[in-house]
């Protein structure tokens, strides 16, 4: 596999310039029970756990929280999931025959009830175990408090946890490591951040991930590329993708291509504002235009395209935003900080 393989990384050779948060994530798991993965969208988060679990030889499900349906989520929704990815695992068909309520057939396991107690029956034999909720943000919109059952099997099952999230303050919010009220607080946990490469780094895996292909696109091409992709290797990746396997030469094809992504996800993210989505939709646009606009901007422009805006409630707005990896704050002001998304919004 190489660099420019868009499927999730699972080798050490595959995975460029994250030896660093690879033995880091591994001395994580070692040490506790609990790990927090984080990083904005196409960072690297999946190959990075994914590639840590193979190398650590470990048994583990690997739930990925984006495929849980829109809207409101019950115990049932989560339960599906489970079993879904527990049926691709074959060892656990010699657990699942002892536990009441699942079934073991030739295409995989199913559970008879998908309700809270089958849930937790399950999720309390997986001893010895991985569990990696990626995107763990997503479970905040169960009408269950899925931190109380983070926090149970963390006190009652030997389960490690690896929890991921590109919407890092949301992630945490969900978690609420800091509330002395929660189920979490208190418990020790470790964390990994990952985040974009440097200029210097992105042009190596461009120029190694080429040579991989045998392919070698002029010096311009690659600067254009760092200039519109910055440090995100997803979408490096992609453009790397695009241009030797899909034989698309044209940057701003590829970078179309790749807007058209980043906009459906933003869609997706914004879901939960429900009647506020306006407001939301107006900032980013302003922040595609400008490139970065202060407080005071923002709160003219929003002023005359949706009518007055209570101080709190921009900054209440402003805050979610950033939580969910959307914008950042800098010297220069508030600006989007995925530049495709920029680009997506803007168009």
């Amino acid at each position: 596999m190489g660099y420019f393989d868009p499927e999730p990384k699972r080798r050490r050779e595959d995975f460029f310039n994250m030896e660093e948060e690879l033995e880091e994530l591994k001395r994580g798991l070692e040490l506790s029970k609990l790990v927090v993965v984080t990083g904005l969208r196409r960072y690297g988060k999946t190959s990075l756990i994914l590639t840590a679990l193979n190398e650590l030889k470990a048994d583990y499900v690997f739930m990925d929280c984006r495929l849980l349906p829109p809207g409101m989520l019950s115990i049932s929704d989560i339960a599906f999931l489970l079993e879904r990815e527990l049926s691709q695992k074959s060892w656990f068909r010699v657990v699942a025959e002892s536990i009441e309520g699942i079934e073991v057939g030739a295409l995989g396991i199913r559970f008879r009830r998908r309700d809270f107690n089958t849930l937790v029956n399950v999720l309390e034999r997986l001893e010895g175990k991985v569990l990696v909720l990626d995107e763990a943000q997503e479970l905040r919109r169960c009408r269950y408090r899925f931190d109380a059952l983070i926090a149970y099997l963390y006190d009652h099952i030997p389960v490690r946890i690896v929890v991921s999230g590109s919407h890092v303050g949301t992630l945490y919010r969900f978690l609420r490591v800091d509330d002395p009220s929660a189920p979490l607080y208190g418990r020790p946990f470790y964390k990994v951040e990952l985040k974009p490469l440097s200029r210097e780094r992105a042009r190596e895996f461009l120029v190694k991930g080429f040579e991989q292909e045998g392919d070698k696109p002029s010096g311009k091409l690659i600067e254009e590329a760092l200039d519109l992709f910055d440090g995100v290797i997803g979408w490096l990746t992609y453009f790397g993708y695009a241009y030797t396997k899909l034989k698309i030469r044209e940057l701003g094809t590829v970078l179309d291509m790749a807007a058209k992504l980043a906009y459906q996800e933003l869609n997706h993210a914004l879901q939960v504002t429900g009647v506020g989505k306006p407001r939301y939709a107006a900032i980013l646009k302003i922040l595609a235009e400008r490139g970065a606009a202060s407080w005071s901007e923002i709160q003219r422009f929003i002023e005359a395209k949706l009518g007055k805006i209570p101080k709190n409630t921009l900054n209440h707005v402003l805050k979610n935003l950033i939580d969910m990896g959307m914008i950042k704050k800098t010297a220069e002001g508030y600006m989007i900080a995925d530049p495709v998304l920029a680009h997506a919004v803007k168009e």
